[in-house]
């Protein structure tokens, strides 16, 4: 297992158990030494480009595990926040819990005009996803919770069962029904998805691996092919199955690699390796824009997502499909060397 992967350097404990008792959570919510974050609309608030931090009271020993960090104790300001939202409780590290506040509800107007009333400089809001590369690994790993956990919320206000209001339980980690007559208990869903990259092998020459061009990213950016898990459906059928619809290809020796957690917006990302019986190709045209068949040394000369160049461009850093790109290209190479 990678755990150099974005999102899974997770430094907090969930305390499942302690988030259940709504008087140990209320004490935290009083705590000096509470840290909260502030998520809007799919970003989050930044002091001068390091993620913003409201505590009552500074704890250097935790501000040194957490470097790139804007702390502030605006106590006035915090107390109107907490009635604007329900702050969701993501955990504690070393004693200190903390939590997310939503303020999503709020329009553009006012949330501008809360801003102000900080009077802090270079205060802004700013995308998650554009953000990773000002976020040390623990810190992505706590926003990308938070992020999810607040996604869930937003989904599941009122009940599927009977469509009532649902109250929000354990620190955001549940939902109730208030239909008496219901009563259904909502917890957060995460979807899998398998992620694979196809390899094949000719009888001569160095082996291949398909990469394609999805309607969903920029024009040549290549990237793996992937798809969610059906129903009554295992990992590695779900795999079978997703490279033959988008791909027509039919793969055997299907092998677990790593998982990533995927808050955009709640998924789990299963990676796998795939054995092609042929290189012949048939696109659902729906899903894909081209895809084609590339050597390690071709992948070499390829671009970051990203980059301002023209030319064929692989996934982001940050994300699993590259880490099976890398890994693929680097065993390939080595193999080369070894064999050269």
């Amino acid at each position: 297992m990678n755990n150099a992967l974005t999102f899974c350097q997770m430094p907090l404990d969930r305390a499942s158990t302690l988030r259940k008792d709504p008087i140990w959570l209320q004490a935290q919510l009083g705590a000096k030494k509470s840290q909260f974050y502030f998520f809007w609309r799919g970003k989050f608030l930044y002091i001068e480009q390091k993620i913003c931090v409201f505590t009552k009271e500074i704890d250097n020993r935790l501000k040194r595990n957490f470097t790139d960090v804007a702390m502030f104790t605006d106590v006035a300001m915090f107390t109107d926040v907490v009635h604007a939202s329900s702050p969701t409780f993501l955990g504690t590290n070393a004693d200190v819990a903390h939590f997310v506040c939503d303020l999503s509800q709020m329009g553009e107007d006012e949330l501008g005009y809360w801003l102000t009333k900080l009077a802090i400089d270079k205060i802004k809001f700013i995308d998650f996803r554009r953000s990773l590369s000002l976020l040390r690994p623990q810190q992505s790993a706590i926003l990308s919770y938070g992020k999810a956990l607040i996604h869930w919320q937003q989904s599941a206000l009122y009940c599927g069962c009977c469509g009532a209001k649902t109250k929000q339980l354990d620190g955001g980690h549940r939902r109730l029904c208030l239909n008496n007559s219901c009563q259904k208990e909502h917890f957060p869903r995460t979807d899998p998805a398998v992620i694979m990259l196809v390899e094949y092998q000719p009888k001569s020459g160095p082996a291949v691996c398909l990469l394609a061009e999805h309607h969903r990213t920029p024009e040549q950016v290549y990237s793996t092919l992937a798809g969610f898990v059906d129903p009554g459906e295992s990992l590695e059928e779900a795999v079978t199955r997703e490279v033959f619809e988008e791909a027509g290809v039919v793969v055997t020796n299907v092998r677990y690699v790593d998982s990533q957690p995927w808050p955009f917006p709640n998924s789990i990302m299963l990676g796998f390796i795939a054995q092609a019986q042929s290189m012949e190709l048939c696109l659902e045209e729906a899903e894909l824009r081209s895809a084609s068949w590339f050597t390690a040394e071709q992948l070499a000369d390829f671009n970051d997502w990203g980059d301002d160049v023209e030319g064929p461009k692989l996934p982001r850093k940050e994300s699993i499909a590259r880490l099976l790109i890398d890994s693929w290209c680097k065993s390939q190479l080595a193999d080369a060397s070894i064999a050269g």
